[in-house]
């Protein structure tokens, strides 16, 4: 899968996995902690979404649905060597921030896994931006 930027380069996506994570732990972001779940929700359902796509073997919905499959394709990426079962793991993190949201009570073993996900997701992302050489003057396109 081609991103349109690569992910470790997303400013916006270390965002969310950083204030969801601060959410998870009781620390109230900036942005709201609504708003923060919402998006860090939107995230984990499309990824969700993606490997329910491809576990189907239904490939012209993966390309109908384009984000989940992009977003399944980001955990894969930097994380199919760390979870033995990525799709099971993405399933109960939906479940969890579903019920966060909704403001239920939830076990602290889930709301650990989750953040377990998200902890790992974000250093692999940061690790892969840290090793990744600065851009040279012929790479820019002036115009």
């Amino acid at each position: 899968m081609r991103f349109e930027m690569e992910p470790s380069q997303d400013l916006g996506l270390r965002h969310v996995l950083r204030n969801g994570i601060s959410v998870l732990k009781g620390i109230e972001p900036p942005q709201g902690r609504d708003r923060v779940l919402h998006g860090l929700l939107e995230i984990v359902t499309d990824a969700d979404r993606g490997a329910d796509v491809l576990n189907a073997q239904n490939l012209t919905f993966a390309l109908d649905n384009k984000p989940a499959f992009e977003r399944f394709s980001l955990f894969v990426r930097y994380l199919s060597d760390a979870f033995a079962d990525l799709p099971a793991r993405l399933a109960e993190a939906k479940t969890t921030l579903t019920r966060v949201e909704a403001g239920e009570d939830v076990q602290q073993e889930d709301v650990q896994q989750v953040n377990e996900l998200l902890t790992r997701l974000l250093e692999a992302l940061e690790r892969e931006r840290s090793l990744t050489p600065l851009p040279t003057m012929r790479d820019y396109n002036f115009q």
